[in-house]
């Protein structure tokens, strides 16, 4: 299959796939409200639909033009390690029904392992892999940990997949985002979010 570039290729499926699951998640976890109302699954619903909408076109430009080139599809990983990857989140989920343990957390800690596996043996895979795991771990640490330290790990989870990680310009980028998150989301249009850990409060 010969593509137009493959970076594309894969922000595009990447973007349909976290859309679709934080949209679907949303609906069928929280209310959805109002445009005038919100609810609390109305945000994430209508980012997570947006995500797809941009994933769908990113995806159709990868394979509807010409490739430069020879450029042919390289996936940075193989069906072992997808069977890897799927192994591991289905026995931190017995794991923690077993002993009693939030299913949660088990899918952060499941998000963490293949983050650093990917890190050590697929390297070519780090960005998409960190980038998914880096909203994964945004949706799943907002109630416990709150807005300013989800949007932490958010932020330098996804900006350690890039080329290269410089700690002033995402810290930067860090406080903007979290800046403009309170004031526009939290004080603006008084969502729900927790800003800090719930034994801070």
């Amino acid at each position: 299959m010969k593509i137009k570039s493959q970076k594309d290729f894969w922000s595009g499926l990447m973007f349909i796939g976290s859309g679709l699951f934080f949209m679907v998640w949303a609906i069928t976890h929280y209310q959805m409200g109002t445009a005038v109302r919100m609810g609390p699954a109305y945000f994430p619903a209508v980012l997570g639909g947006l995500l797809g909408v941009l994933g769908v076109f990113i995806l159709a430009e990868s394979v509807m033009m010409e490739p430069e080139g020879d450029k042919t599809l390289a996936i940075p990983f193989n069906i072992i390690d997808i069977l890897i990857a799927v192994a591991i989140y289905v026995a931190l989920g017995f794991g923690a029904h077993l002993i009693g343990f939030s299913a949660d957390w088990a899918i952060i800690i499941g998000t963490l392992i293949i983050a650093v596996l990917t890190i050590m043996y697929r390297p070519n895979a780090k960005g998409l892999v960190l980038i998914t795991a880096a909203t994964v771990a945004y949706g799943y640490l907002m109630k416990p940990l709150g807005l300013v330290l989800a949007t932490a790990a958010l932020v330098f989870i996804s900006a350690f997949g890039g080329h290269e990680f410089k700690w002033r310009e995402v810290s930067v980028l860090y406080i903007i985002l979290i800046v403009f998150s309170v004031l526009v989301f939290v004080k603006g249009l008084t969502l729900p979010f927790p800003l800090w850990p719930e034994y801070f409060s």
